[in-house]
């Protein structure tokens, strides 16, 4: 019987259903608007064919098959009788002990979003949670022809047959959809996906929420017990020393925090390690009421075996109360029932609480430069460098090296072990191998940090992922060295010795005489992946977590080759040379940068080295931040380090993929997704857009010229800027191309750049060890005398609105010799250093007089009137505005800033060269500059609706040599701003600001 009707989604599962009951049928067939409703008790093998092939039933029932190989999960396909009150069956059920149920509705072609909505809300039978995330799958329509066992044979093959989306929400009719278009997947991809789907995002969220507050509570409750007591201000003396906690109040809370983590390895352990219960260990409900001295007995017994890591803090915390404080017995309490808690989710496998935990509640991560990677970035960058690894054979993955030496609280090694072991799983003949996570956490895993706290989280994160097994030795360690890590950077160290947490090994000397308990060599001896997000800060004075003597340690590393290091930039080119000079050929760098990286002078060397030695560099952005922490803007960059062949200082010009996402991803599986998506971009593909990111591959044009392309948003914009860069003019509307009528130079050419400011002096008032030659004080305060010495200082947004303008301070000579020296490096021209779109109108200003730079404006120098008038109208024009947009730094939205050094290499048209073509340009802007120059701006990001900006526009066009009287110049040049303005860096996400944009049809 056919039924052909006309069915809305809403309501198609309870229709099925009623028709299913109501002719006694087995299965209804289902493509589009058109049901095939068949009876298999009634039917010959053959009436299968009347069917078209494979049918969805069948094809349910294969994957569920398959998927129930994959994973320690319970796989069912159209299992009737799974929802509460319904007769519905879902298309597969997945269920695994106490973990939240997975529902997946398939159908051919696209994903069954009508029948996942439908989903929403619902329990599955014995169970208590309803569903609020449903994966809506689509299976290719090729499948059809085939049987079960093609199916099969091709969800062996890992072919990329199926279409996902994730819906959420509590019910049909609020329910979102993500992504709005279908992701491509392999099963593998399903695997993954499912094992996200088992720790909902929103519920994680919010029970995560409610944890911290309850050892917020907690610790409260013990700060306020301690206090009452005698001898109480010693014990919170002790716990702030432990905890690295300035406040007793914040030690308090974070000792709670590490307790915590303590008694729930303990239930784990007392639950699923027969070593420890043999050894008498309980769990903490088994021990009644919990006081010091019972959980003592317990952690120590814990301690015998090892899981050093996680204990050796939790226990000399507990030790310091003393024993009769009043209410502790409450506060361990309290503390293992948000254990039980925690342990309801079931999702300890997917989610790092303990991170959670501990960016929730230590307020000092700043100043301890313990930053905290969000979950869904560490997915995403952990995926996308897991992905160079697919070739590799399960044995092989087994073995992979796997190195954080910034673990933190361990979410992105964790992160990225989950993703190697998918990798395995999906080709070994047996995914569940017993010992695979022992022999991978005491032999293949490679923590290191200088916190005994972020050691303690990695543990437990790591001992998470499989708590069925004892780990008795594990090279997750806090090292003592002065250095931390970055002792590494010695190249003749084969491993660090001065750690705490890793006991009974006994230390071995290798061939050069070095003793070191973490091998991590040089060469074939190195690591496969070096996987972190090293902190940013640089060495100073306060900093709790800063590392000391490096510039020694720097100097061995450059002598060995290794360059990366720069002090002004950071430790992170600190770990950049580390990671270097541990990785085997072939190995993967992954690590999680501040966006400067790709801009900043600082970073060049950095950026040198990147391309001299590695292959296949991808830098991911985001127009918002990835951190969960320092709010600035940050990019993910993985490579392939060159084989051993290829010559340590060989550079050539070296290919980029600059990835720019709308956003972070919003949940676990969005990170996923998202790196499965740009690891599959073809080779060949230069650039496109996604539904999910933009990517533009580029051209290095120099060692270590600036990955101008990244963070952008908008191709077109991106492509406008590489062709100016290269001297040409692209236009985005007619797609031509076309060269400049001069060549492209830099400022250098035109004219150096002045001294730094603080070779000028301070503002007044900033102390008397100021340096320099000058002090400065505001002209305004001067009561309007003017000095001999004045300077353009600082930037004054309100004031500085003509190209001609005043400087802004009066000087006073305090070292007359030195500023003898410096009156002679005083200009008439001069450019911006710390640009902020969205209030300054100048990137390049000009005085009538000769007068000093400052903060904010670097005089130039040795530059002719001639060429000035030619610079100051271009980089106050919207092709200066896009050449400095990408060339200068975007760590902040809306600002360029440029470091000192990087000025003199920003690219500037040859205004300079003895050409006819220069020399036009020169009488242009010449005839034009006066009355340009007294034309009021408003600040760049405003440029698509300032007419005083457009007139210098077409002066600069013309310049460049185009005619700006061609109503095609004029289109173009109209879009160029609109492109310009509507980057998220350039209007720093400011509503007004797009809002003026939304109507002018980008």
């Amino acid at each position: 019987l056919t039924l052909t009707l006309a069915l809305s989604h809403q309501g198609r599962g309870d229709l099925l259903t009623a028709i299913r009951a109501w002719f006694r049928l087995d299965t209804v067939y289902k493509e589009g608007n058109r049901m095939t409703l068949f009876s298999a008790a009634s039917a010959s093998e053959n009436d299968a064919s009347l069917l078209g092939g494979l049918h969805e039933q069948d094809a349910n029932q294969a994957i569920a098959g398959w998927l129930g190989t994959r994973g320690e999960w319970t796989a069912a396909g159209e299992r009737v009788g799974a929802i509460q009150g319904s007769g519905a069956r879902p298309d597969i059920v997945l269920t695994q002990g106490g973990r939240m149920p997975v529902i997946i509705e398939n159908e051919y072609g696209s994903p069954a979003i009508g029948d996942a909505k439908s989903r929403l809300g619902e329990t599955l039978i014995n169970e208590t949670r309803p569903f609020t995330e449903i994966i809506a799958l689509g299976l290719d329509e090729r499948c059809k022809n085939g049987s079960r066992e093609s199916l099969t044979d091709m969800l062996n093959a890992n072919e990329r047959i199926f279409a996902v989306q994730f819906v959420s929400g509590t019910r049909a009719a609020s329910a979102s959809v993500w992504p709005r278009n279908p992701l491509a997947a392999t099963p593998a991809d399903l695997v993954a996906y499912c094992e996200y789907a088992q720790a909902p995002q929103s519920v994680i969220d919010a029970k995560s929420g409610e944890i911290a507050e309850g050892v917020k509570a907690a610790g409260n409750r013990l700060h306020d017990a301690l206090r009452l007591m005698p001898d109480g201000d010693a014990a919170l003396a002790e716990m702030m020393d432990a905890a690295g906690c300035d406040a007793p109040a914040d030690a308090a809370r974070t000792v709670c925090a590490i307790w915590l983590i303590a008694i729930d390895l303990q239930n784990d352990l007392a639950a699923y390690s027969a070593k420890l219960r043999d050894a008498g260990l309980q769990g903490a409900h088994s021990l009644g009421t919990l006081t010091r001295a019972n959980l003592l007995e317990a952690w120590e017994k814990i301690k015998s075996v090892n899981y050093l890591p996680v204990v050796e803090i939790a226990i000399p915390c507990l030790e310091a109360v003393p024993p009769r404080t009043d209410g502790l017995s409450d506060v361990l309490g309290r503390l293992a029932a948000l254990s039980d808690t925690l342990n309801g989710l079931h999702a300890k496998h997917i989610y790092n609480f303990a991170g959670e935990l501990w960016q929730r509640l230590v307020p000092d991560r700043e100043e301890r430069a313990a930053h905290y990677t969000k979950p869904e970035v560490a997915e995403l960058l952990a995926a996308l460098g897991a992905s160079r690894f697919s070739q590799r054979t399960a044995s092989e993955l087994a073995r992979i090296d796997l190195m954080d030496a910034a673990c933190g609280t361990g979410t992105l090694i964790g992160a990225g072990e989950r993703a190697l072991r998918r990798l395995h799983n999906l080709k070994s003949a047996n995914p569940a191998a017993a010992n695979l996570h022992r022999e991978r956490m005491e032999n293949h895993i490679i923590a290191i940090d200088v916190n005994g706290i972020a050691g303690t989280l990695t543990a437990k994160r790591l001992t998470d992922m499989d708590v069925h097994q004892i780990y008795e030795n594990s090279k997750i360690a806090v090292t003592d060295h002065p250095a931390g890590s970055l002792t590494l950077l010695d190249p003749e160290y084969t491993g660090i010795s001065e750690v705490l947490g890793y006991r009974d090994v006994e230390r071995t000397e290798d061939e050069s005489g070095n003793i070191g308990l973490f091998h991590v060599g040089l060469g074939n001896r190195g690591v496969d992946w070096a996987l972190m997000n090293p902190p940013y800060s640089r060495p100073r004075a306060g900093r709790e977590q800063a590392t000391k003597n490096l510039a020694p340690l720097r100097a061995k590393a450059k002598r060995g080759g290794y360059a990366m290091s720069n002090g002004q930039a950071g430790l992170a080119t600190d770990f950049g040379n580390l990671s270097l000079m541990r990785l085997k050929p072939d190995g993967v760098f992954a690590h999680v940068l501040p966006l400067t990286a790709a801009h900043a002078e600082t970073w060049q060397a950095w950026r040198r080295e990147m391309e001299t030695h590695f292959d296949d560099i991808i830098a991911v952005a985001s127009l918002d931040s990835m951190s969960a922490d320092t709010h600035m803007n940050e990019m993910l960059v993985v490579a392939t380090r060159r084989k051993s062949g290829v010559k340590r200082r060989e550079w050539a010009k070296t290919r980029i993929m600059c990835v720019n996402l709308p956003s972070a991803p919003p949940t676990l599986a969005a990170g996923y997704a998202l790196a499965n998506e740009i690891a599959s971009v073809p080779d060949d593909e230069t650039d496109g857009q996604r539904e999910n990111f933009g990517f533009v591959r580029i051209d290095a044009l120099s060692p270590g010229f600036p990955w101008h392309a990244a963070g952008n948003a908008n191709l077109e914009f991106s492509a406008v800027a590489s062709a100016l860069i290269r001297g040409e003019i692209y236009d985005p509307i007619a797609l031509t191309t076309a060269p400049m009528a001069l060549g492209m130079a830099t400022l250098q050419v035109m004219g150096g750049a002045g001294p730094t400011h603080d070779l000028l002096g301070h503002p007044a008032g900033h102390g008397a060890d100021t340096r320099g030659a000058f002090e400065w004080t505001p002209a305004a305060a001067s009561g309007g005398a003017v000095s001999a010495h004045r300077s353009m200082w600082s930037a004054e947004s309100k004031t500085q609105t003509r190209i001609l303008t005043t400087p802004t301070h009066n000087g006073r000579a305090v070292d007359t010799p030195l500023a003898q020296r410096m009156a002679e490096k005083r200009g008439r021209w001069f450019i911006s250093r710390n640009l902020r779109w969205t209030s300054q109108a100048l990137a390049f200003a000009h005085t009538r007089n000769q007068n000093h730079g400052g903060t904010s404006w670097n005089a130039i120098q040795e530059i002719s009137d001639a060429v000035g008038r030619c610079v100051a109208l271009f980089y106050n024009s919207v092709f200066g505005a896009i050449i400095r947009q990408v060339y200068g730094q975007s760590t902040q939205p809306g600002r360029a800033r440029l470091q000192v050094g990087a000025i003199n290499g920003i690219p500037c048209p040859d205004f300079g060269a003895d050409t006819p073509s220069a020399q036009r340009a020169r009488d242009i802007a010449a005839a034009w500059f006066d009355a340009c120059a007294e034309l009021d701006l408003e600040p760049f990001a405003y440029c698509f609706r300032d007419k005083s900006r457009h007139q210098i526009d077409s002066v600069a066009a013309e310049m460049l040599g185009l005619n700006p009287a061609d109503s095609d110049v004029q289109a173009m040049l109209a879009h160029y701003r609109l492109l310009f303005a509507s980057e998220p860096n350039v209007n720093g996400r400011q509503k007004r600001i797009l809002a003026a944009l939304g109507g002018l049809g980008l």
